[in-house]
């Protein structure tokens, strides 16, 4: 077995580092409102996949470590752990201190009933079980040590566990609430939870017991903030107005115009906070005309300035994505981003060679217009200006370009059934085994509704290396047949630009991109 202590010596220097480290109050009666840009779904860790959940989860529920936000692993809910010489079993020595907020105990059964909570069908679990992978088999070998049985090696698991997505519930609250348990949401975490209006807020309290936050985050002890409230502003003008006028001291995703302004001001913190992934991106669709043939959606991928949409879309303010993982992953390929340059005349020679031509500055086969489908998801403004600049761009090379912005269960359909061409969006994850979901067969997010033989066995067998340098070739590997093969058009980078009142003091985040409030407190 390979055991790993605590915490290493640098890594922990490494966190100490981060804005959270200086967070050092105590508990206070301060409350702090934060604009929050998107609905909730559920507040049930299992049953979502929003990423805009992910940050009210990682205030409420634990997880077994933390992940810091350069990606280190540090104890959390487990002190240490050892992995096997063959990668298939990990043993997890837990905390034996910690209660959940309804005063049940923590320990090695509450873990197990979580992954077997996670695993039941019934559950109807959204992307937790892709986040244990293989490694879905929990025992309790003792009251406070679990192992995880792997069926094959799984070399994302450990960083996985810092997911809020596998944020460890109450067993009681799960066996109570059942159905309802996204209502009653019941951690562990340094906030309880005190009430959730659809559509308009959700609001926590300081767990006052709490005493066993991650070494890594730099405070120890209780919240200093006794309340949250995550007031719920989808308008972008509306959450603006309410932040300069006070009724709130954080907002959440700043449109870019207003970040640029408080930026150069100095009125206010301004605090970006990348968001590892697949940045914002939109898959093409190989199943259905046009873009079923590859030459049509590589002249889409020359005919977009991706530059022209950042500005156009959201001021400049983020940076050009043009590789399928996020820059700081394992994997990132830099040397793919000069693959698909602006060229229209480029873009002009794909087309022709697939039998296309221009005819009153508009691209058509046998009397009928290259007919390009946009979708965005009507309640976020920023998918929507993506599209239309998208839509702008090829409507200037000559295709015919429409945009719908649908309500979410109708942009989800649409998108899974393959029904539309293309559609801004984002995916959060902080392994790059997450190409997996996007493009092996019969994955529920295979948007592109295309798979290839050879990628299939490149990213299954990638996720078994545990050489980071083996594990980053097979994954570059992975990521030129995606670009090849022309399925996702990289947008820009993500992240949550945030601006803060500058009374705020040690907000974080943890690995991934999601904010953490457990160390912030208000400045005198």
């Amino acid at each position: 077995m390979t055991r790993y202590g605590p915490y290493t010596a640098a890594a922990l220097a490494l966190a100490m580092a981060t804005p959270a480290a200086t967070a050092i109050a105590g508990p206070s009666d301060a409350q702090i409102t934060i604009g929050w840009a998107e609905t909730v779904d559920t507040l049930n860790p299992a049953t979502t996949g929003a990423r805009n959940v992910g940050p009210i989860l990682a205030n409420i529920f634990d997880t077994m470590i933390w992940l810091t936000p350069d990606f280190e692993i540090a104890p959390l809910l487990a002190t240490q752990w050892s992995v096997s010489e063959d990668g298939l079993t990990y043993t997890f020595d837990l905390r034996e201190d910690v209660t959940f907020h309804d005063g049940e105990p923590f320990n090695a059964a509450a873990v197990v009933e979580n992954i077997r909570y996670i695993k039941d069908e019934d559950t109807q679990s959204k992307i937790s079980p892709g986040l244990l992978g293989p490694c879905a088999s929990a025992e309790a070998v003792g009251e406070f040590q679990v192992t995880f049985t792997c069926t094959e090696p799984f070399a994302p698991f450990l960083t996985q566990l810092g997911s809020p997505y596998l944020g460890i519930q109450s067993p009681k609250a799960i066996a109570t609430h059942g159905a309802d348990l996204g209502q009653h949401p019941t951690g562990t975490g340094p906030f309880k939870f005190v009430s959730w209006e659809p559509n308009q807020s959700v609001v926590v309290e300081r767990f006052d017991d709490y005493n066993w936050m991650s070494p890594a985050v730099g405070h120890e002890g209780p919240a200093p903030i006794k309340k949250i409230t995550f007031q719920i502003v989808p308008n972008p003008q509306s959450r603006v107005s309410q932040f300069q006028s006070g009724q709130s001291q954080i907002m959440q995703q700043t449109p870019g115009a207003y970040w640029k302004a408080f930026t150069a001001s100095n009125q206010y913190q301004t605090m970006p906070v990348p968001i590892s992934g697949m940045g914002i991106f939109a898959p093409i669709n190989a199943s259905k005309a046009p873009t079923d043939d590859l030459r049509v959606r590589q002249a889409i991928m020359h005919a977009v300035n991706i530059d022209g949409v950042i500005q156009l879309a959201e001021a400049g303010v983020y940076e050009p994505s043009r590789t399928p993982l996020s820059k700081g992953m394992v994997g990132y390929a830099p040397e793919l981003a000069d693959m698909y340059p602006h060229d229209l005349d480029k873009a002009t020679a794909l087309l022709m060679e697939a039998g296309w031509e221009k005819l009153d500055g508009m691209w058509q086969k046998n009397g009928e217009p290259l007919t390009i489908e946009l979708t965005a998801i009507a309640t976020k403004a920023h998918y929507g200006a993506i599209a239309q600049a998208i839509q702008g761009y090829l409507r200037e090379f000559g295709m015919d370009a429409s945009v719908a912005q649908l309500a979410t269960p109708a942009w989800l359909a649409a998108n899974v059934n393959g029904d539309i061409s293309m559609t801004p969006l984002q995916y959060v994850g902080v392994d790059p085994d997450l190409l997996h979901f996007w493009f092996l067969p019969d994955q529920y997010f295979n948007w592109s509704h295309w798979t290839d033989p050879e990628l299939t066995k490149v990213i299954n067998n990638a996720r078994t290396i545990q050489d980071v340098k083996a594990r980053t070739k097979a994954y570059q590997d992975a990521q030129r047949m995606i670009m090849e093969n022309a399925v996702m058009l990289p947008i820009r980078e993500n992240a949550d630009l945030m601006t803060m009142s500058k009374s705020i003091d040690g907000v974080t985040h943890s690995g991934g991109g999601f904010q953490y409030f457990g160390a912030a407190s208000i400045k005198d």
